[in-house]
């Protein structure tokens, strides 16, 4: 769970709902402040502006996501890399997730001309990757995935699910499931035991 003050976490909330409804280009403080529950001046006492808001934001998802997916010695590692992976690439998108993930996109389009986004997605990308081998490794130890390298494995497993989604989300939704199905195709025939 976030350390966050409450305000601080429904800041966070307006800027994902802000997101989702008006993607990176049309994200504007006020929009932010339609979906924030307290003034628009106590916004701008937290933050110098809508870049500070959303540098926070990719913070807060790194946050969220290692608390989220905090590994247990008791869980199954194969439900937890299928939950970690249908965070990237969901065999099914809603419109909100995937409004989201468009979003998402346009920061990593920033990110190659920002410095501090791209530090904040480098972190969001390490805590992904770092996850996958942590449960990779563990799934190794445990006999339930056949002996691979659990950092080689990861890097290929999110090459290919950030990969499956970028292309699903700017071009025909039916790819991202379509590369889903192979993705847990090769999951079958390589690492699952």
């Amino acid at each position: 769970m976030s350390e966050r003050s409450e305000t601080e976490q429904e800041a966070m909330a307006a800027t994902y709902a802000a997101l989702v409804d008006h993607g990176y280009a049309g994200l504007t403080i006020q929009a932010i402040a339609d979906e924030f529950p307290k003034s628009k001046s106590l916004l701008y006492y937290h933050y110098d502006d809508k870049d500070a808001i959303l540098r926070e934001f990719l913070s807060y998802l790194v946050e969220e996501f290692r608390a989220d997916f905090d590994i247990d010695g008791d869980d199954d590692p194969r439900e937890t890399l299928d939950s970690l992976l249908d965070g990237i690439l969901p065999r099914d998108i809603d419109p909100d997730r995937r409004a989201f993930r468009v979003a998402l996109l346009e920061l990593l389009a920033r990110a190659a001309h920002d410095d501090a986004y791209a530090d904040s997605l480098s972190d969001l990308h390490a805590a992904i990757h770092d996850r996958i081998a942590a449960v990779i490794d563990a799934g190794v130890e445990a006999g339930a995935f056949h002996p691979v390298d659990p950092d080689d494995t990861a890097v290929v497993l999110v090459a290919l699910a950030s990969g499956g989604m970028l292309w699903g989300v700017t071009t025909d939704p039916s790819i991202a499931r379509r590369v889903r199905a192979v993705l847990d195709a090769y999951l079958d025939a390589e690492l699952y035991r």
